[in-house]
């Protein structure tokens, strides 16, 4: 190692408890531009270079580097997001949060050639100035933020594995083959992206018409039951007067579980729900005044309504011990359970009523 480099060194091993604080600073900013934002990503990521890893870049790369302050990653950040509309949207809070060295920094995806490979983040160097109001120490001490898609992220941890950054003196097919696998990557976040909106598009249509009740020929999904539990009048009438019976909290999770089960009975279409639903609200909440009322349950799931509606509906068609076994090992997935469950069912339920 030369005589520069050595100073360089030096000049990190100096500086760097101020780096450590100032990746805590960041780190907590990162959070909670995420969190002001709204955005759901998968990871933040953040590290001060350690002096080895320094060591081995001056190696590689020493003659980019003059003196310690031309370096702008001792200290590195990197955001994941579901999606590349979200990197966009994260970037512009970046740039309202910190100072923005732009110099040195660019949106690397746009950097690509149309007929080259590479999959890249966005990439900001970064500082607080001395008018951040932020100790002086971390002040104007460089730091880069890397705001990528978990695809971007995965392509990045595939090519640096296999080590090449460039399709230059690379074999013709190989650089075909990164460069497809790339466009493949692109189009797959577009996608995800279209995707998305659909789903959130069908889900707002949903709700209105469950609001509305013109949903009786909606096929019942995971967005429609969920919709419904929420949304529909009865049924949030029939979970509130269950959850006033000892005043307990309802929690919102997901219905999706009950498709199958609501298959079973033949129930396929949001007006068949609506139905069964008018048809046994009376004895499903007689059911759980008798099953609850004795206990000190404080929370109930959004789906207690759906709970109780099954076993009302298996009362209402009078049904068989076999026909109840059938029913409820479709949700416990054993015979054995679900036969001595069922005749506790029917003695108390169903034979009684028969006799």
């Amino acid at each position: 190692m030369n005589v520069k480099d050595r100073m360089i060194i030096e000049d990190y091993r100096k500086a760097r408890d101020s780096f450590i604080k100032l990746d805590g600073v960041v780190y907590d900013k990162l959070c909670a531009l995420v969190k002001e934002s709204g955005i759901q990503t998968l990871s933040i990521e953040h590290r001060v270079k350690s002096e080895a890893s320094l060591a081995g870049k001056l190696v590689r790369n020493g003659d980019w580097y003059q003196k310690f302050t031309d370096l702008t990653d001792i200290l590195g950040a990197r955001v994941i997001c579901f999606f590349n509309d979200e990197v966009d949207k994260l970037g512009k809070k970046v740039e309202e949060t910190f100072s923005v060295d732009w110099k040195n920094s660019s949106d690397k995806r746009a950097l690509i050639k149309a007929d080259s490979f590479g999959y890249l983040s966005l990439h900001y160097t970064c500082y607080f100035s001395e008018k951040s109001g932020y100790p002086a120490e971390i002040c104007n001490k460089k730091f880069e933020i890397q705001i990528r898609t978990i695809l971007q992220h995965t392509w990045a941890a595939i090519e640096h594995d296999i080590g090449y950054k460039s399709e230059f003196g690379l074999p013709r097919e190989y650089a075909r083959g990164f460069s497809r696998v790339a466009g493949l990557l692109e189009v797959a976040d577009d996608e995800f992206i279209r995707l998305r909106d659909g789903m959130k598009a069908y889900t707002d249509d949903i709700r209105a018409r469950i609001k509305e009740n013109r949903a009786d020929e909606v096929a019942i999904n995971s967005v429609s039951i969920n919709e419904f539990v929420l949304n529909n009048r009865l049924m949030c009438e029939l979970n509130r007067k269950i959850a006033a019976i000892n005043g307990a909290e309802m929690k919102t999770v997901d219905s999706g579980s009950y498709i199958e089960q609501l298959g079973w009975f033949g129930i396929t279409k949001i007006g068949e729900l609506q139905d069964m639903t008018e048809r046994n609200e009376k004895i499903a909440f007689s059911l759980a005044e008798s099953t609850l009322r004795a206990t000190d349950i404080d929370i109930l799931s959004s789906n207690v309504g759906l709970w109780y509606l099954c076993r009302a509906e298996l009362i209402a068609r009078k049904s068989t011990i076999k026909e109840i076994t059938e029913f409820f090992a479709v949700s416990l997935n054993d015979k054995e359970t679900a036969a001595r469950r069922a005749k506790t069912f029917y003695d108390k339920h169903v034979g009684k009523e028969n006799k």
